[in-house]
């Protein structure tokens, strides 16, 4: 039997209530097709905003008691561990998505171990637009990935959690998810 959702989307907030709402509306606009989603909204620390805007968009809401992890990779892996779908990907609270981007997404994806779709990035660091991966050759190349653009089955994502990092003071970013899964 097939699970009755295709696709979790995981995103990890922290009191950013302004960008979680437009995440929250950003989602609700997708244009899904068939695709059976669910928004999981894992808050890192006990934030009464960010429960009452999963309740008012129809999100399903799980509170961390406590803050932990660097970047939200506790809030992370407890979404990996909690999600409905036979997918996950990540959405971060302070991007921008197309209304299409779910279903590209996981059109890369299906019946797949990890699909990565190109996007359109802009980066607060750099200035204008970035294109991720830039030169996709299937392997991942540091710099050149971001969670936004990969959509992983959810079996193998459980295999690799993102607050194992190989220097423990470090934070865990993207890439070194992304690299130790692919090894998967």
């Amino acid at each position: 039997i097939p699970p009755a959702i295709d696709l979790t989307v995981i995103t990890a907030t922290c009191r950013r209530p302004a960008q979680l709402g437009s995440c929250l509306a950003q989602f609700r606009s997708q244009s899904l097709g068939g695709l059976r989603c669910e928004h999981l909204i894992v808050s890192d620390g006990i934030d009464p905003q960010a429960r009452t805007l999963c309740r008012q968009f129809g999100a399903r809401y799980i509170e961390r008691p406590t803050p932990g992890g660097q970047w939200g990779s506790l809030a992370r892996d407890t979404g990996i561990r909690e999600a409905r779908g036979q997918y996950v990907c990540f959405w971060d609270d302070d991007n921008l998505y197309e209304p299409h981007a779910l279903a590209c997404l996981y059109a890369a994806a299906v019946e797949a171990d990890i699909g990565v779709v190109q996007t359109r990035y802009r980066c607060r660091t750099r200035p204008g637009q970035i294109t991720i991966p830039r030169r996709w050759s299937g392997t991942f190349i540091k710099g050149d990935i971001d969670t936004m653009c990969v959509c992983v089955r959810r079996d193998l994502a459980m295999q690799e959690l993102w607050e194992q990092h190989p220097v423990p003071t470090r934070p865990t970013t993207d890439w070194h998810w992304l690299e130790r899964l692919s090894h998967h």
